[in-house]
């Protein structure tokens, strides 16, 4: 073959393809706004930084330098003091809520305690099933303390030395086990039972067989339920399964209900499948909802479920719509049961939510369905 002829084939040929991709309005939309997607994503939706976290006041010293501690904290835009508490029990309580970060308290004595031997101690408990921040707020509150310690010793004699005692509350070793698994366990679940049904239907549809179903009596309700109760089952299988990993091999101990944690992993599997399933009546092509349930669920329930990184570096609108992520709501609930040993009381919320989430997803599947029939 002559170089000229190689040269005129490969040009052509190219020259082709680009025309293919640009006449193929899908492949050319992942091609662009994917990449802007996850741009934009990383860009604006995530901050590292650690801001406003949320955090309690037990002073039962409150006495002048106490207040100027907490003072400095709060000023900081790292904490926010949502209130004051007057007991351990109420510290306790907005833990369990999930309202904290963490809490600092400071014992009877605490200025007096300062004057006599020039140092002071004061407790900072953090709920550590978020492991990720602990060590980093660790280091920004030795900072300010450090920053307050060097601008009032400049007027002593004595120097002063606050110390704060950190205590993790949930994950006392710190373990990345206790963080990830719960994550893991939603991330997985959701992968495999949305990518799945997402072939559900778009596969009889390219097999042909889906002009059967049309012209057979069957419902479309019918098709749409029949296709969620087998990969229904095999889900709440991979359920046992993985939380049998979880337990033995990855040994994190489920310090809450077990009954209640597989109860709410089945209702989150259901919702995944009903997603998959909307994914499989909009899309024409396996392809097609291969790519949609790849670029349009695992990235953003990898990047903003709070798997990887904690919700709170999210912004604020942000923050509101991942909450409307039945992954997101899963892996809160599966921390509080897991981890934290909470109940029905600290989870309803999201229980109730997922529910809402996979009854208006089945509800326009099924409507969807119709229109297609007509």
């Amino acid at each position: 073959m002559k170089i000229k002829t190689f040269i005129d084939q490969f040009f052509a040929f190219t020259q082709k393809e680009f025309f293919h991709i640009l006449r193929d309005r899908k492949t050319l939309l992942v091609l662009i706004v994917l990449p802007i997607t996850q741009l934009l994503i990383f860009g604006f939706a995530l901050n590292s930084n650690l801001t406003e976290m949320p955090t309690a006041v037990l002073d039962l010293s409150n006495d002048p330098l106490s207040r100027q501690v907490v003072a400095e904290l709060d000023a900081s835009t790292t904490f926010h003091v949502i209130g004051r508490v007057n007991s351990m029990e109420e510290v306790d309580e907005l833990f369990k809520a999930g309202k904290l970060s963490q809490a600092f308290v400071f014992m009877p004595g605490f200025e007096k305690s300062i004057k006599q031997t020039g140092t002071g101690n004061m407790q900072v408990i953090m709920d550590a099933s978020l492991g990720i921040n602990s060590s980093t707020l660790e280091s920004h509150i030795l900072v300010i303390l450090l920053k307050f310690q060097q601008r009032m010793n400049a007027d002593r004699e004595i120097p002063i030395q606050i110390i704060p005692e950190v205590k993790m509350r949930y994950n006392p070793e710190l373990s990345s086990a206790f963080h990830f698994v719960p994550g893991v366990i939603g991330i997985v679940l959701m992968l495999v039972c949305s990518m799945m049904a997402s072939l559900a239907i778009v596969k009889e549809k390219e097999s042909g067989t889906m002009e059967v179903l049309l012209v057979s009596p069957i419902r479309p309700p019918v098709i749409i339920l029949a296709k969620l109760v087998p990969y229904l089952i095999v889900g709440m299988f991979n359920i046992v399964i993985i939380l049998l990993i979880s337990v033995f091999i990855l040994k994190v101990p489920i310090a809450g209900n077990i009954i209640l944690l597989f109860f709410i992993g089945t209702i989150f599997t259901l919702s995944s499948l009903a997603l998959g399933i909307m994914v499989s009546v909009l899309t024409k092509t396996q392809r097609s909802a291969i790519i949609v349930s790849i670029a349009g669920l695992m990235l953003p329930a990898i990047v903003m479920s709070g798997f990887i990184f904690p919700l709170d570096v999210l912004s604020p609108a942000m923050r509101v719509v991942v909450h409307c992520m039945p992954v997101t709501l899963f892996i809160s609930a599966a921390r509080n049961i897991m981890i934290k040993g909470l109940g029905m009381v600290a989870v309803y919320r999201e229980l109730i939510w997922m529910a809402v989430i996979t009854v208006v997803l089945i509800v326009i599947s099924i409507k969807c369905f119709k229109n297609r029939l007509s």
